[in-house]
């Protein structure tokens, strides 16, 4: 199982939660003991930082180059960094990285700013998906703006992570489109979402809604700190996928994509 949504934390300063340990031995514990063989390390770029930027960039990857395979990076750059994104993102291709990590709320910028255009632009030459955080409570056209940016951008595949967690139902518009032939460089993750509505009288609709699109556009993430691996885990589990649906969520479809084992 390959868990493809999880923080690191190295400092005092970037922090997902006040709790959150700093490295990776509390989650090599969790995922160890929720059977999870891989899983991502996310860091988030500040605005006009670059040579933070890249410090953390490269602590990341020495982390997951230490880990004999346990952990996969997933750097980041920020948006509104202009040319030293471009830059920074040109050299973490060089260096094998496949995900980098976007986040419009903490990164404070707008998805349809063409500045974050340029840059997914720039993803899809170097063959490097997004993870973007998909749910803004205070944008109710978020959903529409990852819509046209998809479109806009079909060489760059855009992981969606939180599937819109209330908004879910957004979703369905990429399965539609799909059938015109645009936004299939999408998939989406199951972090967070999964836990909060685990047991409610919503999953049917949810899982509903993961098939119309197809699981094969789906995977698996905790979203550590924030959820235990564990309980992320047992979410999906409970959502009554088949074998095979899950297989894909919780594995297939990662690997195909980041070339993990």
């Amino acid at each position: 199982m390959i868990d493809a949504h999880a923080h690191i934390r190295f400092s005092d300063g970037d922090a997902v939660k006040v709790d959150q340990p700093i490295g990776t031995e509390k989650l090599l514990q969790l995922d160890s003991q929720a059977g999870i063989r891989q899983s991502a390390l996310i860091v988030i770029a500040s605005k006009g930082q670059p040579e933070q930027t890249r410090a953390n960039n490269d602590k990341v990857l020495a982390v997951a180059a230490a880990s004999q395979g346990r952990f996969y990076a997933v750097p980041s750059v920020h948006p509104l960094d202009g040319e030293a994104a471009l830059e920074e993102l040109r050299r973490l291709a060089k260096l094998g990285v496949r995900e980098i990590k976007l986040h419009p709320n903490s990164q404070n910028f707008d998805v349809s700013d063409p500045a974050v255009g340029t840059v997914v632009e720039e993803c899809g030459k170097l063959n490097i998906a997004i993870l973007f955080d998909s749910y803004k409570p205070w944008d109710p056209s978020q959903p529409g703006k990852f819509l046209l940016l998809a479109v806009q951008h079909p060489q760059t595949h855009i992981v969606l992570a939180h599937m819109f967690f209330s908004e879910f139902r957004e979703a369905l518009t990429f399965a539609q489109m799909s059938k015109l032939g645009m936004a299939a460089n999408v998939s989406f993750d199951l972090s967070a979402i999964a836990v909060a509505y685990q047991g409610s009288p919503v999953v049917p609709e949810l899982v509903w809604t993961i098939r119309k699109i197809g699981t094969d556009h789906f995977l698996f993430g905790s979203d550590w700190p924030v959820d235990n691996p564990g309980d992320a885990l047992k979410a999906v589990r409970s959502m009554g996928f088949t074998a095979q649906e899950e297989q894909s969520i919780l594995h297939d479809n990662a690997a195909k994509l980041f070339g993990l084992k």
